[in-house]
């Protein structure tokens, strides 16, 4: 089965808060795009059970956190895929605009 990418990726190292079945855990974001991230697993064990996560994210430079909703695209071991599932206009420009100075090829319209 292969996936297909809409945005680019970035490398990234970001740490940011992750909620998943009521408990808060730190993560770390090893690449990034507008639709999505690959997050590696700090300080929580091994545990598939939930799909859907919430996210605080706060990108480097900026010092409000995004707040994303997430699905869980797959999990293994040591890492995961996180598809960005629900986020609001304003953080969603606010990370298109940081990803962008990131020299990532951004394929969406300016809109504001």
């Amino acid at each position: 089965m292969s996936e297909v990418r809409k945005q680019e990726r970035i490398n990234c190292d970001i740490i940011f808060n992750k909620v998943e079945s009521g408990m808060m855990t730190i993560c770390r974001a090893t690449n990034i795009s507008l639709g999505g991230m690959r997050v590696e697993r700090l300080l929580e064990p091994f545990d598939a059970k939930d799909e859907k996560v919430r996210l605080e994210i706060e990108l480097p430079g900026d010092s409000e956190p995004l707040l994303i909703g997430a699905k869980k695209t797959y999990d293994a071991q040591g890492h995961f895929g996180l598809k960005f599932t629900e986020i609001s206009h304003r953080h969603f420009v606010r990370l298109r605009d940081w990803v962008h100075g990131q020299n990532a090829p951004i394929h969406l319209p300016a809109f504001r």
